[in-house]
């Protein structure tokens, strides 16, 4: 996602109230992004949105003597913070409503690892860990808090801490605002009196907000902006191996890989000389990709953003991020720097009218949604990371924290998504460009997966290393215009 520095202020940002904690139970309306999870709702709680397996995970190494009494104590303590991670979603009962429940013990499982000989050892056995405890965790929506934690330990003084929570109650920023939490209070039940848990807002406040944003006169020009922008359009798919069998469970596998240093170096120069973020050029390239593999050349394609328009919720713990449509002609684009000067003003405009997926889809073309029900298809969404690195090498009280970021390990069981498969890159600040990418294995094989990369991959190092040179090279001309 681009820096605060180079988005405009969403038409839902407006005044709120002074921040405020509390644990009040009971019934609360859904955020439109807990609305945008049950358009996805299979019916049943064992796969889909609601399944066990709609999960967010994230991992740390934790150095320091621990004691799991007081680790036990702070994730009860965060749970109790945060109503986000004791909300339940009825959908049993006509219109879903959000059930804050009161606060209840956090689900802990302590293992011992084996201790391995030196740092790399260690290292790649934490990152084994996260996998495993990825690929079995289940989480039941019945049951409160939608939390879990996982420890594996070395030994007294070097661990690895997991978080899992339900999808339907956070995100992957909620859940580094989790960790941070879980720190801090730990080291103050330690006796630490630094540092100090931040004002925070509750996740319900967000949702009554959220109604109140929706009628500003921001938000009826951004639904006339949409309406206007989406006409005649539908969402691109990448053809699959296998034709889907819409009764059939999905089986999801994730691919992680990283690109080259040189990469990462020549995104950020491109971004920087043309004014705009790296994810700007990333998402051009991947326009550049979806017109190779489909022939398409008016692109409907999707990427997620935080959703946290108000930086009064920026502490808060719960589903924030919105799916935001993104149409780019790429028609006459000639070379690779005119179609990431076309991407970057498609996104400004995105953001700048910003609402929630559902209140742009109502003001859609009816069938918008219907490639998302080919068989013979996907839908893939792009993104890159947008969450706040906490902790990273931080030393909280008497442990020090380090984010298990740099996860190369592949998987073929891992957490599942609503529907599609996930493209997410990774922007390491040390150097790397990392990735993931979510599929169903049903659908693909993953030697289709890496030759898709590639050539994602080839695309982009061609249009870095000669943004100014024909798209797909000398004497092959532009992109064709549409007829």
């Amino acid at each position: 996602m681009p820096p605060a520095d180079e988005r405009n202020r969403s038409p839902m940002t407006i005044e709120t109230e002074r921040p405020r904690t509390g644990a009040a139970t009971g019934r609360r309306d859904l955020s439109a992004s807990q609305a945008f999870m049950c358009a996805f709702d299979q019916g049943d709680d064992t796969f889909g949105a609601f399944g066990p397996r709609n999960i967010v995970t994230a991992g740390w190494r934790l150095r320091g003597e621990l004691d799991l009494t007081t680790l036990q104590a702070a994730l009860d303590d965060v749970a109790a913070r945060h109503e986000g991670l004791r909300t339940l979603i009825v959908r049993d009962e006509g219109e879903p409503y959000g059930r804050v429940h009161p606060p209840s013990p956090v689900d802990l499982t302590v293992s011992e690892l084996t201790p391995a000989g030196d740092a790399a050892d260690r290292e790649r056995r934490a990152h084994e860990f996260l996998n495993e405890v990825e690929g079995d965790s289940r989480c039941d929506i019945t049951r409160m808090p939608l939390l879990r934690a996982s420890l594996g330990r070395f030994g007294a003084d070097d661990a690895v801490l997991v978080l899992v929570t339900h999808h339907t109650v956070s995100d992957a920023w909620s859940i580094h605002v989790v960790l941070r939490d879980i720190a801090i209070c730990y080291a103050n039940r330690r006796g630490f009196a630094e540092p100090t848990l931040p004002a925070m807002r509750q996740y319900g406040e967000h949702a009554s907000w959220e109604q109140r944003a929706l009628g500003d006169k921001s938000a009826v020009a951004a639904r006339e902006y949409w309406k206007a922008k989406l006409d005649g359009a539908k969402f691109v798919t990448v053809p699959t191996d296998r034709v889907r069998r819409p009764d059939t469970r999905p089986s999801y596998a994730v691919h992680r890989f990283a690109f080259d240093k040189e990469l990462f170096t020549a995104t950020n120069a491109l971004a920087k000389s043309m004014r705009c973020s790296s994810f700007m050029v990333l998402y051009a390239c991947y326009l550049l990709f979806l017109h190779r593999r489909t022939g398409v050349r008016d692109i409907l394609a999707t990427t997620f953003m935080s959703g946290r328009a108000a930086p009064e919720f920026h502490e808060t713990v719960g589903l924030f991020f919105n799916l935001v449509p993104i149409r780019v002609d790429v028609s006459g684009c000639v070379t690779f720097r005119d179609l990431v000067s076309k991407t970057r003003a498609t996104l400004f405009e995105a953001m700048s009218y910003e609402l929630p997926f559902r209140e742009v889809l109502a003001q859609a073309a009816p069938d918008l949604m219907s490639p998302y029900g080919d068989p013979h298809g996907v839908v893939i969404t792009f993104e890159v990371n947008h969450y706040p690195q906490t902790l990273d090498e931080e030393l909280v009280g008497d442990l020090r924290y380090s984010g298990l970021r740099r996860r190369l390990i592949s998987d073929t069981d891992t957490s599942e998504i609503p529907s599609g498969s996930l493209w997410d890159f990774d922007l390491d600040p040390a150097g790397e460009m990392l990735g993931v990418v979510k599929f169903n294995s049903l659908e693909f094989d993953e030697s289709s997966i890496l030759s898709m990369l590639a050539e994602y991959r080839d695309l982009l190092r061609a249009g870095l290393a000669s943004p100014d040179s024909e798209l797909f090279g000398s004497g092959t001309g532009a992109v064709s215009p549409a007829t």
